[in-house]
């Protein structure tokens, strides 16, 4: 998929022992005149609260606008998600709107906060 430039896919591994705790992928939306795509983090339970997301996330961000050469970056975030919601925030990313009924899950539709960043 990362050959189409359709999804990239990052392990995030701990530096002092190499230890697997989480993963951030980017989904390219569009290119040509708008170089967008949407990303998702996910850190393991047990390393939540250890500032790995804030770290993995801020580097992840820097990889896709420097080297994925992409342009916008979306967070889709489920409106109870605050430490998702808190984790984007942190990173500088801006609140631009709720989409109804945007996302598929658990069955319906759900509503999403979009959280955005644009190179610099």
């Amino acid at each position: 998929m990362a050959l189409n430039d359709e999804v990239y896919i990052f392990g995030i591994f701990r530096k002092e022992d190499n230890a697997h705790i989480g993963a951030i992928d980017f989904s390219t939306i569009m290119r040509e005149d708008f170089q967008w795509a949407r990303f998702g983090y996910t850190i393991h339970n047990q390393f939540w609260r250890q500032g790995y997301g804030k770290e993995s996330v801020k580097a992840a961000i820097k990889l896709a606008f420097e080297k994925l050469n992409y342009h916008r970056i979306e967070a889709h975030i489920n409106l109870d998600n605050t430490p998702s919601i808190k984790l984007a925030e942190s990173i500088g990313m801006e609140f631009e709107c709720i989409r109804k009924g945007f996302i598929h899950e658990f069955g319906e539709w759900t509503d999403n906060l979009i959280y955005f960043i644009n190179s610099k």
